[in-house]
Protein backbone atom coordinates (compact mmCIF):
# COMPACT_ATOMS: atom_id res chain seq x y z
CA UNK A 1 0.00 0.00 0.00
CA UNK A 2 2.48 2.45 1.22
CA UNK A 3 6.37 2.37 -0.16
CA UNK A 4 9.66 4.68 0.35
CA UNK A 5 9.95 6.08 -2.81
CA UNK A 6 6.55 8.26 -2.62
CA UNK A 7 5.25 6.58 -6.36
CA UNK A 8 1.77 4.99 -5.05
CA UNK A 9 -1.07 7.03 -5.08
CA UNK A 10 -1.46 6.10 -1.06
CA UNK A 11 1.65 8.06 -0.47
CA UNK A 12 -0.25 11.18 -1.54
CA UNK A 13 -3.43 10.47 -0.55
CA UNK A 14 -6.28 12.25 1.51
CA UNK A 15 -7.68 9.89 2.80
CA UNK A 16 -5.22 6.60 3.55
CA UNK A 17 -6.06 4.42 7.14
CA UNK A 18 -10.11 4.06 6.21
CA UNK A 19 -11.21 6.14 9.03
CA UNK A 20 -13.61 7.97 6.83
CA UNK A 21 -15.52 4.90 5.86
CA UNK A 22 -15.34 3.51 9.39
CA UNK A 23 -17.39 7.45 9.92
CA UNK A 24 -19.90 6.97 6.83
CA UNK A 25 -20.55 3.20 8.07
CA UNK A 26 -21.23 4.11 11.61
CA UNK A 27 -23.60 7.05 10.37
CA UNK A 28 -25.38 4.71 7.97
CA UNK A 29 -28.65 2.44 8.14
CA UNK A 30 -27.30 0.22 5.52
CA UNK A 31 -23.43 0.00 4.06
CA UNK A 32 -22.17 -2.20 1.42
CA UNK A 33 -18.43 -3.11 -0.50
CA UNK A 34 -18.27 -4.91 -3.39
CA UNK A 35 -13.97 -4.75 -4.30
CA UNK A 36 -12.70 -6.67 -7.10
CA UNK A 37 -8.82 -7.83 -7.42
CA UNK A 38 -7.25 -10.83 -8.61
CA UNK A 39 -10.18 -12.07 -9.96
CA UNK A 40 -11.46 -12.21 -6.17
CA UNK A 41 -14.86 -10.09 -5.88
CA UNK A 42 -15.17 -9.44 -1.78
CA UNK A 43 -18.38 -8.54 -0.70
CA UNK A 44 -18.76 -6.88 3.06
CA UNK A 45 -23.09 -5.65 4.03
CA UNK A 46 -22.90 -4.08 7.27
CA UNK A 47 -26.52 -2.58 9.12
CA UNK A 48 -26.24 0.05 11.46
CA UNK A 49 -22.42 0.21 11.49
CA UNK A 50 -22.17 -3.51 12.17
CA UNK A 51 -20.91 -6.37 10.21
CA UNK A 52 -24.08 -9.09 9.00
CA UNK A 53 -22.86 -10.52 6.12
CA UNK A 54 -19.21 -11.03 4.39
CA UNK A 55 -18.02 -13.51 1.54
CA UNK A 56 -15.56 -13.93 -1.31
CA UNK A 57 -16.19 -15.38 -4.79
CA UNK A 58 -14.87 -16.04 -8.26
CA UNK A 59 -14.96 -13.35 -10.66
CA UNK A 60 -15.33 -13.41 -14.41
CA UNK A 61 -12.28 -11.40 -15.39
CA UNK A 62 -9.36 -11.64 -13.98
CA UNK A 63 -7.93 -8.32 -15.01
CA UNK A 64 -10.84 -6.38 -13.49
CA UNK A 65 -9.92 -4.41 -10.63
CA UNK A 66 -11.95 -1.61 -8.75
CA UNK A 67 -14.60 -1.26 -5.64
CA UNK A 68 -18.13 0.47 -5.18
CA UNK A 69 -19.51 1.72 -2.18
CA UNK A 70 -22.89 1.81 -1.58
CA UNK A 71 -24.72 3.59 1.95
CA UNK A 72 -27.54 4.98 2.68
CA UNK A 73 -27.46 7.61 6.08
CA UNK A 74 -29.20 7.02 8.63
CA UNK A 75 -32.16 9.06 9.67
CA UNK A 76 -32.76 8.67 13.02
CA UNK A 77 -29.23 10.78 13.36
CA UNK A 78 -29.40 13.00 10.90
CA UNK A 79 -33.23 14.00 11.71
CA UNK A 80 -32.65 17.13 9.55
CA UNK A 81 -33.26 14.71 6.54
CA UNK A 82 -30.82 12.58 4.10
CA UNK A 83 -31.38 13.84 1.07
CA UNK A 84 -28.11 15.26 -0.47
CA UNK A 85 -27.53 18.87 -2.40
CA UNK A 86 -27.21 18.37 -5.71
CA UNK A 87 -25.32 21.44 -6.41
CA UNK A 88 -23.06 21.20 -3.41
CA UNK A 89 -22.23 17.54 -4.72
CA UNK A 90 -21.62 18.07 -8.53
CA UNK A 91 -19.38 21.16 -7.14
CA UNK A 92 -17.13 18.92 -5.10
CA UNK A 93 -16.78 16.38 -8.15
CA UNK A 94 -15.97 19.34 -10.81
CA UNK A 95 -13.16 20.14 -7.84
CA UNK A 96 -11.53 16.85 -7.71
CA UNK A 97 -11.57 15.96 -11.51
CA UNK A 98 -10.25 19.74 -12.12
CA UNK A 99 -7.13 18.67 -9.85
CA UNK A 100 -7.09 15.11 -11.69
CA UNK A 101 -7.27 15.35 -15.32
CA UNK A 102 -8.13 12.47 -17.05
CA UNK A 103 -10.01 10.68 -14.04
CA UNK A 104 -13.88 10.39 -15.31
CA UNK A 105 -16.62 11.47 -12.97
CA UNK A 106 -20.10 10.20 -13.32
CA UNK A 107 -22.76 11.78 -11.57
CA UNK A 108 -26.16 10.04 -11.87
CA UNK A 109 -28.90 12.10 -9.35
CA UNK A 110 -32.51 11.17 -9.04
CA UNK A 111 -34.62 12.56 -12.17
CA UNK A 112 -31.24 14.90 -13.37
CA UNK A 113 -29.47 13.26 -16.85
CA UNK A 114 -26.39 11.56 -16.00
CA UNK A 115 -23.40 13.99 -16.57
CA UNK A 116 -19.65 12.99 -16.85
CA UNK A 117 -16.94 15.80 -15.45
CA UNK A 118 -13.74 15.21 -17.07
CA UNK A 119 -11.79 18.34 -17.79
CA UNK A 120 -8.97 17.81 -20.02
CA UNK A 121 -6.82 20.67 -18.90
CA UNK A 122 -6.97 20.40 -15.12
CA UNK A 123 -6.63 23.44 -12.99
CA UNK A 124 -6.48 25.48 -16.52
CA UNK A 125 -9.74 24.69 -16.83
CA UNK A 126 -10.28 25.74 -13.38
CA UNK A 127 -9.18 29.53 -13.61
CA UNK A 128 -11.40 29.61 -16.70
CA UNK A 129 -14.48 29.08 -15.14
CA UNK A 130 -13.55 30.93 -11.93
CA UNK A 131 -13.07 34.13 -14.27
CA UNK A 132 -15.82 32.94 -16.67
CA UNK A 133 -17.59 35.90 -15.97
CA UNK A 134 -14.95 38.16 -14.94
CA UNK A 135 -12.78 40.73 -17.31
CA UNK A 136 -9.45 39.87 -17.18
CA UNK A 137 -6.63 41.66 -17.34
CA UNK A 138 -3.89 38.68 -18.45
CA UNK A 139 -3.26 35.34 -20.17
CA UNK A 140 -3.12 32.37 -17.50
CA UNK A 141 0.13 31.48 -15.69
CA UNK A 142 0.34 27.83 -15.54
CA UNK A 143 3.68 25.42 -14.41
CA UNK A 144 3.93 22.47 -12.64
CA UNK A 145 6.83 20.31 -11.23
CA UNK A 146 7.45 16.68 -9.90
CA UNK A 147 10.80 16.47 -7.55
CA UNK A 148 11.02 13.17 -5.68
CA UNK A 149 8.20 12.73 -3.50
CA UNK A 150 6.65 16.47 -3.83
CA UNK A 151 4.60 17.97 -6.75
CA UNK A 152 3.08 21.25 -7.42
CA UNK A 153 0.66 22.57 -10.12
CA UNK A 154 0.04 26.19 -10.50
CA UNK A 155 -2.59 28.39 -12.46
CA UNK A 156 -3.03 32.79 -12.34
CA UNK A 157 -5.18 35.12 -13.78
CA UNK A 158 -5.74 38.83 -12.93
CA UNK A 159 -9.14 40.21 -13.66
CA UNK A 160 -10.20 43.51 -12.86
CA UNK A 161 -12.05 43.13 -9.85
CA UNK A 162 -10.55 44.13 -6.18
CA UNK A 163 -10.74 40.89 -4.83
CA UNK A 164 -8.61 38.13 -4.49
CA UNK A 165 -9.64 33.88 -4.96
CA UNK A 166 -7.59 31.49 -3.84
CA UNK A 167 -8.27 28.21 -4.15
CA UNK A 168 -5.69 25.82 -1.84
CA UNK A 169 -5.14 22.35 -2.05
CA UNK A 170 -2.84 19.04 -0.42
CA UNK A 171 -3.35 16.21 -1.32
CA UNK A 172 -6.68 17.40 -3.01
CA UNK A 173 -8.17 18.39 0.44
CA UNK A 174 -9.02 21.94 0.42
CA UNK A 175 -7.09 24.48 2.12
CA UNK A 176 -7.92 27.87 3.66
CA UNK A 177 -4.07 29.04 4.14
CA UNK A 178 -0.78 27.38 4.50
CA UNK A 179 3.08 27.25 3.69
CA UNK A 180 2.30 26.29 -0.08
CA UNK A 181 0.41 29.85 0.05
CA UNK A 182 3.01 31.63 1.75
CA UNK A 183 5.93 30.59 -0.72
CA UNK A 184 3.85 31.53 -3.93
CA UNK A 185 3.11 35.04 -2.39
CA UNK A 186 6.95 35.29 -1.74
CA UNK A 187 7.69 34.70 -4.90
CA UNK A 188 5.04 36.62 -6.60
CA UNK A 189 6.19 39.68 -4.67
CA UNK A 190 10.07 39.50 -5.32
CA UNK A 191 9.48 38.63 -8.54
CA UNK A 192 6.86 41.27 -9.81
CA UNK A 193 9.52 43.82 -8.10
CA UNK A 194 12.25 42.45 -9.96
CA UNK A 195 10.90 42.69 -12.90
CA UNK A 196 9.43 45.96 -12.45
CA UNK A 197 12.61 47.71 -11.58
CA UNK A 198 14.80 46.00 -14.48
CA UNK A 199 11.99 47.39 -16.97
CA UNK A 200 10.95 51.09 -15.39
CA UNK A 201 8.03 50.08 -14.24
CA UNK A 202 8.96 51.38 -10.64
CA UNK A 203 11.26 54.12 -10.47
CA UNK A 204 14.01 54.69 -7.81
CA UNK A 205 11.86 56.78 -5.98
CA UNK A 206 9.26 54.69 -5.93
CA UNK A 207 8.48 52.43 -3.08
CA UNK A 208 8.39 48.07 -3.63
CA UNK A 209 5.12 46.82 -4.42
CA UNK A 210 3.66 45.51 -1.79
CA UNK A 211 2.12 41.51 -1.29
CA UNK A 212 -1.29 43.45 -0.18
CA UNK A 213 -0.90 45.77 -3.56
CA UNK A 214 -0.64 42.86 -5.42
CA UNK A 215 -3.64 40.63 -4.43
CA UNK A 216 -6.23 42.97 -5.91
CA UNK A 217 -7.51 40.79 -8.54
CA UNK A 218 -6.01 37.75 -8.27
CA UNK A 219 -7.38 34.29 -9.13
CA UNK A 220 -5.25 31.52 -8.11
CA UNK A 221 -5.44 27.36 -8.00
CA UNK A 222 -2.62 25.90 -5.73
CA UNK A 223 -2.44 22.21 -5.95
CA UNK A 224 0.41 20.80 -3.77
CA UNK A 225 1.01 16.81 -3.23
CA UNK A 226 3.42 15.18 -0.40
CA UNK A 227 3.89 12.10 1.52
CA UNK A 228 2.66 12.93 5.20
CA UNK A 229 1.46 16.28 4.82
CA UNK A 230 1.55 18.22 8.49
CA UNK A 231 -1.13 20.29 9.01
CA UNK A 232 -2.06 23.12 12.02
CA UNK A 233 -5.43 21.15 12.82
CA UNK A 234 -7.38 18.05 12.94
CA UNK A 235 -9.86 19.70 10.07
CA UNK A 236 -6.71 19.91 7.71
CA UNK A 237 -7.31 22.96 7.09
CA UNK A 238 -3.61 24.91 7.10
CA UNK A 239 -0.32 23.30 5.41
CA UNK A 240 2.26 23.65 8.34
CA UNK A 241 5.14 21.85 6.34
CA UNK A 242 7.38 23.65 5.70
CA UNK A 243 8.87 21.82 2.13
CA UNK A 244 6.11 23.10 0.82
CA UNK A 245 7.10 26.79 1.37
CA UNK A 246 10.34 26.47 -0.07
CA UNK A 247 9.01 24.14 -3.62
CA UNK A 248 6.38 26.71 -4.12
CA UNK A 249 8.68 29.74 -4.21
CA UNK A 250 11.73 28.25 -6.01
CA UNK A 251 9.00 26.79 -8.68
CA UNK A 252 6.96 29.71 -8.74
CA UNK A 253 9.87 32.68 -8.66
CA UNK A 254 12.11 30.82 -12.05
CA UNK A 255 8.97 29.89 -13.82
CA UNK A 256 7.12 33.35 -13.46
CA UNK A 257 10.15 35.46 -14.56
CA UNK A 258 10.78 33.24 -17.51
CA UNK A 259 6.40 33.93 -18.51
CA UNK A 260 6.87 37.82 -17.44
CA UNK A 261 9.71 38.26 -19.86
CA UNK A 262 7.70 36.76 -22.78
CA UNK A 263 4.49 37.96 -21.56
CA UNK A 264 5.15 41.94 -21.27
CA UNK A 265 1.64 43.09 -21.48
CA UNK A 266 0.46 40.81 -19.05
CA UNK A 267 3.30 42.11 -17.02
CA UNK A 268 2.48 45.55 -17.03
CA UNK A 269 -0.70 44.93 -16.37
CA UNK A 270 -0.12 43.30 -13.32
CA UNK A 271 2.50 46.44 -12.14
CA UNK A 272 -0.32 48.98 -12.86
CA UNK A 273 -3.28 46.92 -10.96
CA UNK A 274 -0.95 47.14 -7.90
CA UNK A 275 0.17 50.48 -8.57
CA UNK A 276 -3.31 51.65 -9.22
CA UNK A 277 -4.11 49.71 -5.84
CA UNK A 278 -1.48 51.32 -4.09
CA UNK A 279 -3.00 54.98 -4.80
CA UNK A 280 -6.44 53.72 -3.66
CA UNK A 281 -5.01 53.10 -0.47
CA UNK A 282 -3.54 56.04 0.24
CA UNK A 283 -6.27 57.97 -0.56
CA UNK A 284 -8.44 55.96 1.82
CA UNK A 285 -5.49 56.37 4.72
CA UNK A 286 -5.93 60.26 3.82
CA UNK A 287 -9.22 60.32 4.27
CA UNK A 288 -9.29 58.37 7.21
CA UNK A 289 -6.26 60.61 8.76
CA UNK A 290 -8.56 63.58 8.21
CA UNK A 291 -11.54 62.21 9.72
CA UNK A 292 -9.11 61.59 12.72
CA UNK A 293 -7.52 64.82 12.99
CA UNK A 294 -11.43 66.35 13.23
CA UNK A 295 -11.83 64.19 16.08
CA UNK A 296 -8.77 64.73 18.08
CA UNK A 297 -9.58 68.47 17.53
CA UNK A 298 -12.82 67.58 19.81
CA UNK A 299 -11.20 65.36 22.09
CA UNK A 300 -8.72 68.39 23.15
CA UNK A 301 -11.83 70.52 23.19
CA UNK A 302 -12.97 71.91 26.83
CA UNK A 303 -13.74 68.95 29.13
CA UNK A 304 -16.93 69.74 31.37
CA UNK A 305 -19.07 68.42 34.01
CA UNK A 306 -20.81 65.69 32.99
CA UNK A 307 -24.18 67.91 33.12
CA UNK A 308 -22.83 70.27 30.75
CA UNK A 309 -22.08 69.59 27.06
CA UNK A 310 -19.05 69.77 25.53
CA UNK A 311 -19.76 72.48 21.93
CA UNK A 312 -17.25 71.91 18.87
CA UNK A 313 -18.54 73.97 15.78
CA UNK A 314 -16.68 76.02 13.43
CA UNK A 315 -19.50 78.52 14.53
CA UNK A 316 -18.73 80.70 16.86
CA UNK A 317 -22.29 81.55 17.98
CA UNK A 318 -23.03 78.37 18.23
CA UNK A 319 -19.59 77.75 20.70
CA UNK A 320 -20.57 80.03 23.53
CA UNK A 321 -22.12 79.19 26.48
CA UNK A 322 -24.23 81.33 28.87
Amino acid sequence: KFDSNGKTGYNTSGGMNGVGAKATNALSEVFSVSSVRNGINALASFKGGELVKYKEEKFHDKNAHGTSIQFRPDPKIFKEGIKLDYTALRNQLQELAYLSPGMVFTLTYEDKPTETITPQNGIRDYINDLNNKKNTLTSVFYTESLEERLGVKVAMQYNEGYSDTYKLYTNSIPNSGGTHLTGFRTALTTTIISYARDKGLLKEKDSNITGEELKEGLTLVLSFIMPDPVFSGQTKDVLSSSEARTIVQRLVSAELETWLLGNPKDAKAIVDKALLARAAREKAKKAKDAVRNIESKKQKALKFDSKLADCYSKNRTKCELY
